[in-house]
């Protein structure tokens, strides 16, 4: 199981998320040293001394994309009226963190595979989302797709089976 289990792991993501936010809205890259200082000052500690790991780490930038598009997605969406200009911009969003590499016990346990958020907007496109939808996410992980469904309009219905990323979803969407 990851170090960050349950409420209290999930309310230090959203802090580490919180710190990274401000790198998306700058348009900087999210690098190692970035997402690790995040990290330890969210965890009170270091991956090596057990505080966090990586797979909480990716959970983090995660939670920074849905933070971003909570904020700006509408607006972008707005801008970006056609699949392909909006395939565009959340690309540039995506290429901004950094790729999953490392996987949890947790993560192999639940058989956790975050959606990237460029296929999760190819699913939104395809299921043509308005607000007359109600959206179920029977795995919702830390909330990506439910996101952009929401960015649609759609009214959510959400499920997590593990406890962080469960844990993660009242404050993200409550």
């Amino acid at each position: 199981i990851s170090p960050a289990c349950g409420l209290s792991g999930a309310s230090a993501i959203i802090t580490a998320a919180e710190g990274l936010l401000p790198h998306l809205e700058r348009g900087q890259r999210v690098d190692a040293a970035i997402l690790r200082g995040a990290m330890e000052a969210a965890f009170g500690g270091s991956d090596a001394s057990g505080a966090w790991d990586w797979k909480t780490a990716y959970d983090a930038c995660e939670t920074a994309t849905v933070l971003f598009l909570r904020k700006y997605g509408k607006p972008l969406f707005r801008k970006a009226d056609s699949p392909v200009s909006r395939l565009s911009a959340l690309a540039k969003i995506a290429g901004l963190l950094p790729t999953h590499t490392r996987r949890s016990i947790e993560s192999e346990t639940f058989q956790q595979f975050s959606t990237p958020i460029p296929l999760g907007l190819a699913a939104l496109t395809a299921a043509a989302i308005t607000s007359a939808d109600r959206v179920l996410e029977p795995s919702a992980g830390t909330g990506l797709l439910a996101v952009l469904a929401e960015i649609a309009g759609g009214a959510l219905m959400l499920n997590e089976l593990a406890g962080t990323r469960a844990g993660l979803l009242s404050p993200l969407f409550p």
